[in-house]
């Protein structure tokens, strides 16, 4: 029984003496009794052979190239020893492998992933902090073309959709240091307090994310958003979507917020306040006539109609001593009524609600970034702070390109954390011969074929025909 270890005791992965190690057989399992050696091994093997759907995509629309071009035009102090495309790219095969720290880069190369990608070298943890300080805002503007040109791209695949709802958010991005420019104390329902950020955010009711602006900490929700929404109607009517609605939420009013939609010409649906003069606005409550339980008001605020809907529970029939009283109508965050505030004058009150709640999806998208590293590390500059969070967003914008149109079935639908453990972190074998390098995945892994289909669609993607980052 030489070599064997004793059961009771720990085992040691130790390389240099794992050789001579085994596990113990196991006489009650089912099967094989023989026990498990344990060997390391000078092969290259990689766990991130999913990751050749985004290099696919990354070559196919020539994404590196554009980025270098609009940089050099743009803003040339950013350049280093690393092309700018170069950062990028490592930094989105981090996200989607899994990491979300400037420490993990070191991984990528231990683990194969340089390999697959065709990287000399992978630059550490602070080459890549003094290109975030460097980079800034410049690059975070790059980024955000970018992920606006991948946004036309998946459109030129599956068609541009005649109909979109744009969809602007915030959410604070929680910090327990004092080196994160810009976290300072503002508005934090988790952490009263507690140093923040508070990053806006846009994505449209397709999943696409159009990008992000990085504020501090005790930015109001508003901030910036007008001037925003204008740039975004601007490039989806050039992208000739024919309707445009846009959705936000009660942080988002005001009567400038109003006129600046209104002057736009797009429809929209704007969450109001339950404010005592939002209410004298209101006609006398009517109960519907489909759904007793719901109580409608309309009227006129900021020359824009008013939809009020309430949801009223009978009272007990027994002694009727409980009153009825207003529940929740979307969310638990709001507990009595709800005002929407539209220019859609032809609809019913109860529409434009539902029309509003079905906005709701932006939260499970911001979800979905924060399962890709959103907001997981920042650096001492607030212009790098905003290119990570522009480069987490055009992650996003690269996994949803993938899952629309490289993928099928469920896998269209899949979120960020099961695409990554599924699909992204397919075992491969890399080896070499004749020159050429290869990529060997095993006869029985489930997702072969469907891998390796998405590859061949990739390579069929048609770019999109847009004057943004368009090469010379």
């Amino acid at each position: 029984m030489s070599g064997l270890l004793p059961r009771r005791d720990p085992i040691t992965f130790d390389t240099q003496t794992v050789r001579h190690q085994r596990i113990p057989v196991r006489p009650h399992a089912q099967g094989a009794a023989t026990p498990l050696r344990l060997r390391h091994s000078a092969g290259a093997l990689t766990d991130g052979a999913g990751l050749l759907l985004q290099r696919q995509l990354w070559d196919r629309l020539q994404l590196g190239a554009r980025l270098d071009q609009y940089v050099d035009q743009h803003a040339p102090a950013v350049g280093g020893r690393y092309r700018p495309s170069t950062m990028v790219e490592t930094w989105l095969a981090l996200l989607l492998y899994g990491g979300s720290a400037m420490d993990d880069l070191a991984h990528l190369d231990a683990r194969g992933v340089a390999r697959l990608f065709g990287w000399t070298r992978v630059p550490d943890a602070t080459t890549f902090g003094r290109w975030l300080r460097r980079g800034g805002t410049a690059m975070a503007d790059a980024l955000d073309q970018l992920t606006w040109y991948l946004v036309r791209a998946r459109w030129a695949a599956v068609g541009t959709p005649a109909a979109v709802t744009l969809l602007l958010d915030s959410t604070v991005v929680q910090r327990y240091g004092t080196q994160q420019a810009g976290a300072v104390p503002g508005y934090n329902p988790v952490r009263h307090g507690r140093p923040s950020h508070h990053p806006l955010l846009a994505f449209t009711d397709t999943g696409d994310c159009l990008g992000v602006q990085w504020r501090p900490g005790d930015a109001h929700t508003a901030e910036g958003a007008a001037a925003w929404i204008r740039t975004l109607v601007g490039r989806l009517r050039q992208a000739k979507v024919a309707h445009i609605t846009v959705r936000l939420d009660k942080g988002f009013f005001s009567r400038a917020m109003v006129e600046t939609l209104t002057a736009l010409g797009v429809d929209f649906v704007l969450k109001v306040p339950d404010h005592p003069y939002v209410r004298r606005a209101l006609a006398p409550w009517r109960q519907s006539a489909k759904d007793p339980r719901y109580w409608t008001s309309t009227g006129t605020l900021y020359d824009a109609h008013l939809a009020s809907v309430e949801r009223r529970d009978p009272a007990p029939a027994e002694d009727g001593a409980r009153p009825q009283t207003a529940l929740a109508l979307a969310t638990a965050t709001h507990t009595h009524v709800a005002h929407v505030l539209t220019n859609r004058t032809d609809r019913h009150a109860l529409t434009t609600w539902r029309t509003y709640n079905a906005g709701t999806l932006v939260e499970q998208r911001i979800k979905e970034l924060y399962q890709l590293g959103f907001g997981a590390t920042a650096v001492d500059d607030l212009g790098g702070n905003a290119l990570l969070a522009a480069l987490t967003t055009l992650a996003y914008q690269v996994l949803h390109v993938l899952r629309t149109t490289a993928l099928t079935g469920g896998w269209r639908r899949a979120q960020p954390a099961r695409l990554r453990a599924w699909v992204l972190r397919v075992p491969a074998v890399q080896t070499t011969h004749a020159r050429k390098r290869y990529v060997q995945l095993r006869r029985d892994e489930p997702l072969r074929q469907r891998l390796l289909a998405a590859l061949r669609t990739l390579g069929a993607l048609p770019p999109p025909r847009t004057r943004l980052l368009a090469l010379a």
